[in-house]
C-alpha cells in the first residue's frame, strides 16, 4: 500500500519571508516525498504558514497548521505522514502542554513525522520514534529559549554601553554602528522641531500629519528584515513624536527595566514640556477619537461564525480623504481557530438603518405593549388580592384581642383556674405570634404589589411615550433603545450576515428590570 504524504513548510519571521525560505521549501519537501517513493496526496501549497512563529501561545495564529490539526482528526485520517524540513518547524514551544498537544495529535491520529533535512520518519506510536520526537522538540524549544537569552543580554549590554539596540533606529536620529557614533538626521531632526513648534501653537496632530502627508516628508521606517519602508503621517505618529522623550536627549529603550541610552536632543526641556503641557491641555489635540454613535456596538454578533462585531474606519481614496466607517467581524481582523471569517466589512450608516427600521417594526407591534398591560393588570390583582388578606389579618388580630380580654376578665372574678388560665394564656400567645406573622406578611405582600403595580404603570407609559416618539429619535436616544431592547451578547443578540440582519429583540418588562427602559427627553 501506498504511503500518503503531505508536507508543512512553515517560516517564522518576514526576514525568513524575504530570504524566500518557503519558496525553497515548496520544491525540497515534495522532492524529498518523491525519493522516498510516497504519494502527495494534496498540492503543497495546502498546509504553508509563511511568517507564523512556532513559539508558545502562538498556535492560534497558525492558519495552516490549524487545518493540518483538523484533517488529523478526520476517521480515516486522509494522509499517512507529514513531511517537514526540521521538527522546529512543528514546535519549539517552551511549553511542555503545548508541545505535549501536538505530539499528541499525530500520535493519536497515527501520523508520522518525516524530517527531510535528517531523513528520519517518526512513528509516535512506537517507543522508539516516541522518543525522538519529544527530544527533538525538547532541543528546539531550548535553543529557542537560548536564542532569546543572548539576544536580551546584547541589547541590555549594548544600552549600557550607549549602543542602539536592535531595532529600527528612532525617526530624527542616525547611528553609526562602525563609529558607535550617535547623531542628528539632517533632513528628519528639522521635521520634528517643526511638529513641536506647531503642537506648543495649539494646532491639532492630525492637521500637522496631513499637512505633512501633502507635503511628501518622508516617514521612513525601518521593517523587521531590516530594509527601509516609507510610512503614512498620521495622527498618532504626531502625538508620539511630541510626547518621546528621546527628543530631548533620553531613549527609554527598555521600558520594563528603565535602562536609558543617552542621544542628541532634537529639542530643548523646555521646548518638549510645552508641547507635553499643550497636548495635555487640548486633550491630545485631535488624537482622541471622536465619539461615534454605533447602534450595534457591543451588542452585535457574526452570524458565520458567532464572533464579536466590531467597528472600524477607513479613510477614503479620494481627494477629499472622508472616514468611512464600518462594522467589521473580530474574526475578520484577527482570525480565530476557525480562521479568517468571511464576513465582509459592512457599512455603518446602512446596519444602523436596516437595525432601526427592525426596531420600529417591532415596537409598533401591539405584543410589546399588550405584554405590559398584562402585567399591570396581574400588579392590580395580586394588590386587591394583599390588600384583602390584611384586611382579613388584621381583624383576627382584633378579635383575638378581644378574646384574650374577656378571659382575662373571668380570671379577675374567679371564674377560671390557675391552671387552666396559664394553659389559655400559652396557647393565646402563639396565636398571637401567627395572627402578627400573617399581618405582617400581608403588609409585605401588598406593598410589593403596589411598587410592582407603579413599575408596571411607568413602563406602560414609557413604552406607549417611546413609540410615539420612534420617528423623530436622535441617534444617541436610538443607541439607548437598542440597548435597552438587546441587553447584551446573551440570548438576545443582533446577529450581522452578509444579507441579513436577524435581531433578537426582549423588552424591559420581560427581562424583569423596568428600570432598563429609557427616559426620553423632550421635543
Amino acid at each position: 500500500m501506498t504511503t500518503r504524504a503531505v508536507i508543512y513548510p512553515r517560516v517564522s519571521s518576514l526576514i525568513q519571508q524575504d530570504r524566500h525560505t518557503i519558496a525553497s521549501q515548496l520544491h525540497d519537501l515534495p522532492a524529498f516525498v518523491e525519493r522516498q517513493g510516497w504519494k502527495l496526496v494534496s498540492p503543497p501549497e495546502t498546509y504553508v504558514d509563511d511568517g507564523r512563529t512556532a513559539k508558545a501561545g502562538k498556535l492560534g495564529q497558525r492558519a495552516g497548521f490549524g487545518r493540518l490539526f483538523r484533517d488529523m482528526e478526520h476517521k480515516p485520517c486522509p494522509f499517512d505522514v507529514v513531511v517537514v524540513v526540521d521538527l522546529d518547524r512543528v514546535t519549539r514551544s517552551e511549553d511542555l502542554r503545548e508541545r505535549g498537544e501536538i505530539l499528541g495529535a499525530f500520535q493519536q491520529a497515527q501520523v508520522k513525522l518525516a524530517v527531510s533535512s535528517t531523513g528520519q520518519v517518526l512513528d509516535l506510536n512506537s517507543s522508539i520514534g516516541d522518543l525522538q520526537a519529544v527530544l527533538g522538540t525538547f532541543f528546539a524549544a531550548e535553543e529557542n529559549r537560548k536564542r532569546r537569552e543572548r539576544t536580551v543580554r546584547g541589547k541590555l549590554q549594548a544600552i549600557r554601553d550607549n549602543r542602539k539596540p536592535s531595532g529600527p533606529t528612532p525617526f530624527g536620529l542616525i547611528y553609526s554602528r562602525d563609529g558607535r557614533v550617535w547623531g542628528l538626521d539632517a533632513d528628519l531632526a528639522p521635521v520634528v522641531q517643526e511638529i513641536y513648534a506647531r503642537v506648543i501653537k495649539g494646532e491639532s496632530c492630525e492637521a500637522i500629519a496631513m499637512d505633512l502627508q501633502a507635503r511628501g516628508i518622508l516617514r521612513a521606517r525601518q521593517s523587521r528584515a531590516g530594509k527601509r519602508k516609507l510610512g503614512r503621517w498620521d495622527r498618532e505618529r504626531v502625538w508620539q513624536i511630541a510626547r518621546n522623550s528621546i527628543y530631548r536627549g533620553e531613549w527609554l529603550a527598555d521600558r520594563a527595566r528603565n535602562l536609558v541610552v543617552k542621544v542628541p536632543s532634537i529639542v530643548d526641556d523646555e521646548t518638549w514640556w510645552a508641547a507635553d503641557a499643550a497636548l495635555s491641555r487640548y486633550g491630545k489635540r485631535g488624537l482622541r477619537r471622536t465619539r461615534h454613535t454605533y447602534l450595534i456596538q457591543k451588542i452585535g454578533v457574526c452570524a458565520i461564525c458567532g464572533a464579536p462585531i466590531g467597528c472600524t474606519s477607513v479613510r477614503s481614496g479620494a481627494r477629499d480623504q472622508r472616514t468611512l466607517r464600518y462594522y467589521v467581524c473580530s474574526h475578520r481582523r484577527r482570525p480565530g481557530e476557525g480562521g479568517r471569517c468571511t464576513l465582509p466589512m459592512l457599512p455603518v450608516a446602512e446596519i444602523d438603518r436596516r437595525v432601526w427600521m427592525a426596531v420600529v417594526q417591532m415596537l409598533s407591534k401591539p405584543r410589546y405593549v399588550e405584554a405590559a398591560i398584562r402585567r399591570q393588570q396581574e400588579a392590580n390583582a395580586d394588590q386587591v388580592a394583599w390588600t384583602k388578606d390584611l384586611v382579613s389579618a388584621e381583624a383576627k388580630l382584633t378579635q383575638h384581642h378581644v378574646r384574650c380580654e374577656k378571659m382575662a376578665e373571668h380570671f379577675r372574678k374567679g371564674l377560671m383556674a390557675d391552671e387552666v388560665y396559664e394553659n389559655h394564656l400559652v396557647a393565646a400567645q402563639r396565636e398571637r405570634e401567627m395572627l402578627a406573622r400573617q399581618v405582617d406578611a400581608a403588609k409585605t405582600g401588598a406593598d410589593l404589589a403596589v411598587s410592582r403595580k407603579i413599575e408596571m404603570e411607568t413602563l406602560f407609559a414609557s413604552v406607549a411615550e417611546l413609540r410615539q416618539r420612534l420617528e423623530g429619535a436622535d441617534l444617541a436616544t436610538r443607541a439607548e433603545i437598542v440597548r435597552t431592547l438587546v441587553p447584551g451578547r446573551g440570548e438576545h443578540v443582533v446577529r450581522v450576515g452578509p444579507k441579513e440582519i436577524e435581531l433578537h429583540v426582549v423588552l424591559a418588562a420581560e427581562s424583569r428590570d423596568p428600570a432598563r427602559l429609557p427616559t426620553l427627553a423632550s421635543g
